[in-house]
């Protein structure tokens, strides 16, 4: 949606700074342009959610922690992609990047009704928490991104890469990443989709152990078509000790400190799954409904309002996907509308959960 200006309104929270594209002419430009004359990048290619999406990174240490995520999806031959995307840090090659906040004129954090972004073809970030730094020329479908320091990057980046900019991008194809976990059979898709604490994750874990397709732990891309279709984006799930407790027999498979990065005992350890269950992760299903798990004293299916999902699942395109533009929710709606929403209420006997929707989906169409 656009304004009169041809400007693109955008929703903002506080967790970002808005980068204009003054400061990507000004300095992302001439630093990048001087790290690519001194250095031979590393060129990862990937087919996701149907488009060819081709990594550049300049830095063997950020190649090493956004590619894991990504390793379940095929590649493709030669350069030109459907999307390009820039990735580099400063301090493992030595590339001096100022600031986004440093002049009035790089940056805005008004977040008022009034607020666009100053070009219509440019989408820019700068991130708090994370760090990092996510610009996207909408025109020639090249982004950059960028952060400090790659040897201390967050988790929750290697375990989800790029979502930003996968996001922006995506969304020029009506295609809209969602917060949610995904499993399948037969070709046909739920969506689990809640806040933390819900049950969604050990719902998806529990399903992929019992042997369904997998797509996706935490992020989804869902196409809004005729059939609306569901794309794996990330094959990472966070496995807790209490996950370890529930399916003691994930220890065998995949517990090692290689695997997992560190001790379990500090928190979340992210793991990547098609390295495990590679037969399982499924790189699209048809999306036959939404279930929003809930717990309860026994498993079953049953009918949820449209509206209970619109609040299960809006939030986080305003928290989590910084600069979703003001048609987002009306995209996210249409999902909800054309795609049966159920409550899966969950029992105590996490291993009936599989039982429960496979024999749903042997139904839903």
């Amino acid at each position: 949606m656009t304004n009169s200006k041809n400007q693109t309104k955008h929703l903002s929270t506080d967790n970002y700074t808005i980068v204009r594209k003054n400061y990507f002419d000004t300095i992302v430009v001439p630093a990048l342009s001087s790290l690519q004359k001194k250095t031979e990048p590393i060129i990862k290619n990937y087919i996701i959610a149907g488009k060819k999406v081709h990594l550049v990174f300049y830095s063997p240490i950020l190649s090493e922690k956004m590619s894991h995520a990504l390793e379940h999806h095929s590649g493709f031959s030669g350069d030109q992609g459907d999307l390009t995307v820039h990735l580099w840090d400063s301090i493992t090659t030595e590339t001096k990047m100022m600031s986004p906040w440093s002049k009035p004129e790089y940056s805005d954090r008004q977040t008022n009704a009034q607020n666009t972004i100053g070009d219509a073809h440019f989408l820019g970030v700068y991130l708090f928490g994370e760090e990092t730094l996510n610009l996207y020329n909408k025109e020639n479908k090249v982004a950059y991104f960028w952060t400090r320091d790659a040897n201390v990057l967050p988790d929750w980046i290697s375990a989800a890469p790029l979502r930003t900019l996968l996001h922006w991008f995506l969304s020029d194809y009506n295609i809209h990443l969602v917060h949610g976990g995904v499993v399948a059979s037969g070709g046909n898709a739920i969506l689990l989709g809640a806040k933390g604490g819900s049950g969604k994750s050990t719902t998806a874990l529990s399903s992929l152990l019992s042997g369904m397709d997998y797509l996706a732990d935490d992020y989804v891309a869902i196409e809004i078509g005729e059939k609306n279709i569901a794309y794996s984006l990330y094959n990472s799930v966070k496995i807790t000790p209490n996950t370890l407790n529930v399916f003691p027999e994930l220890s065998e498979k995949i517990w090692n400190k290689e695997t997992v990065g560190g001790e379990l005992d500090l928190g979340k350890a992210i793991v990547f799954m098609s390295k495990f269950f590679p037969k399982q992760m499924v790189e699209k299903s048809e999306l036959v409904a939404i279930c929003i798990p809930t717990i309860k004293n026994e498993t079953k299916i049953v009918p949820a309002s449209k509206l209970a999902t619109m609040l299960a699942l809006a939030p986080t395109i305003l928290f989590q996907l910084p600069l979703a533009s003001s048609s987002k929710m009306s995209d996210l709606k249409e999902i909800i509308a054309t795609t049966p929403c159920y409550f899966l209420e969950l029992g105590p006997e996490i291993r009936k959960v599989p039982e429960v929707l496979q024999d749903f989906l042997k139904h839903a169409k």
